[in-house]
């Protein structure tokens, strides 16, 4: 089985990886705009290429606290369900090649684990392969759509006075 490309990325302390072919593009971190009422590992939004696109933040998911934006964060554009997303990091690491055999399902080391794909040793580090299409399960999935909708209406309406 041949070796996979991963971007290898971090949130605070903690080491992520994609996929190289799941990442569309990796740009500098711009301010988000707030969605009321979005699910929780929502950031917000940003406009990217005249799409709507939600930010989600790691930090909740490793039991840290999410934080504002800072320049030297990234966005990691992927898309996962039919919807682009980013995810925020705060800085790029690597991009390498991992041995399919230094990898481990995630179920097996942690089950019922929904979030990760798998777990890999890269030398001392423990690397977290990230699912993005588990990042937001279907009920957050209608939240957020409906949230973006909700402020869609608001901006229109606005405009409209």
């Amino acid at each position: 089985m041949p070796n996979t490309e991963y971007v290898i990325f971090e949130v605070d302390s903690c080491k992520f990886a994609l996929p190289s072919v799941a990442v569309d593009r990796v740009e500098r971190a711009v301010q988000l705009t707030p969605v009321p009422d979005a699910p929780v590992p929502v950031l917000g939004v940003v406009n990217h290429g005249g799409n709507i696109v939600p930010v989600l933040g790691l930090r909740g998911r490793i039991g840290g606290e999410e934080r504002d934006v800072i320049l030297s964060d990234r966005l990691i554009f992927s898309s996962a369900n039919g919807r682009r997303m980013a995810v925020l990091a705060d800085r790029i690491s690597d991009v390498l090649e991992i041995d399919n055999k230094a990898t481990h399902d995630a179920d097996e080391i942690w089950p019922g684990i929904s979030l990760l794909k798998s777990l890999a040793g890269i030398g001392s580090d423990v690397v977290l392969v990230q699912d993005m299409s588990k990042l937001l399960d279907p009920e957050q999935e209608m939240d957020l759509l409906a949230a973006i909708a909700a402020v869609n209406e608001a901006e229109d309406s606005a405009a409209d006075d």
